[in-house]
């Protein structure tokens, strides 16, 4: 085995995988259900000055999408939808069309090791409820499940060493 190999293996043992990882979601209590997700991240805007003819690159401020969307399994009972439901209940009443402000939430996304330990996290601030997507219904297939697509909105991001 070459030194560059030795090396490698010493700092990365064991690649830490996407599949464990634990999202919560303020008001919501069935966080570790959630099927799929992104882990958010944010990029430095640059602007380009020019100097003798030459481009000159500077980092300015963040910037992220300012969207995350969520994918969860329904249950036979449909407590999914109520508590998504819920959680939007305190900004928006769909009966009267208020609008209700609220102070904004903070949902944190921790990826894993294998043993369950966390290793980071991304807090996300300013964190709200947009709505969910259309749900293809289709009774051809009595095996395929209820799947939600939700999406929230948050103001900035804040990523944490959780060790």
């Amino acid at each position: 085995m070459s030194v560059k190999v030795q090396q490698f293996t010493s700092y990365i043992t064991n690649p830490l995988n996407i599949h464990n990882f634990v999202v919560d979601i303020p008001g919501f209590d069935y966080s570790i259900i959630v099927k799929s997700t992104t882990f958010p991240s944010e990029r430095l805007r640059e602007v380009v000055l020019h100097f003798q003819g030459e481009e000159i690159r500077y980092p300015t401020i963040p910037e992220t999408s300012h969207t995350w969307n969520v994918a969860i399994d329904e249950d036979d009972s449909g407590i999914i939808r109520a508590s998504m439901e819920k959680l939007k209940s305190k900004f928006y009443n769909q009966k009267t069309g208020l609008l209700v402000p609220q102070a904004w939430d903070d949902a944190i996304i921790t990826a894993r090791d294998l043993a369950g330990n966390p290793v980071f996290s991304c807090i996300m601030h300013g964190f709200w409820i947009k709505g969910r997507s259309d749900v293809n219904v289709n009774n051809a297939d009595p095996t395929q499940n209820w799947a939600w697509d939700y999406q929230f909105i948050y103001q900035w991001i804040e990523d944490k060493d959780v060790s």
